[in-house]
């Protein structure tokens, strides 16, 4: 058994991009998935992401939908679990913001 040590996509988050997606083979099929799911290509970067109007929601749901894709033809996805996380809210000059606690969200 050939254990595969870099998967074929991986999923995270760049703290500039939000949620991106890097492919370890130049294959057609990988960017064309990609693309269904609304990822572009960032030549600058060498990393597909989506458009910074993107909700958070829409988000984890075109990473789950492509990853799905991914898999029902035998490919490897990695995912990082921080993708889930919503963005921090924004709070007024001066607030602080609401810090989680273990098993709670802070989504309204």
């Amino acid at each position: 058994m050939k254990l595969q040590l870099e998967p074929d996509v991986a999923f995270g988050v760049h703290p500039e991009f939000g949620v991106v997606a890097a492919i370890s083979d130049d294959h057609p099929f990988l960017d064309e998935v990609l693309r269904k799911h609304h990822f572009r290509h960032s030549s600058a970067l060498d990393l597909y992401v989506l458009s910074d109007d993107t909700p958070h929601n829409t988000a984890v749901r075109a990473v789950a939908r492509a990853s799905r894709e991914f898999q029902d033809v035998g490919l490897s996805v990695a995912a990082d679990p921080r993708i889930m996380l919503p963005p921090p809210i924004p709070t007024p000059d001066g607030v602080p913001a609401r810090q989680a606690l273990p098993g709670q969200s802070l989504t309204p």
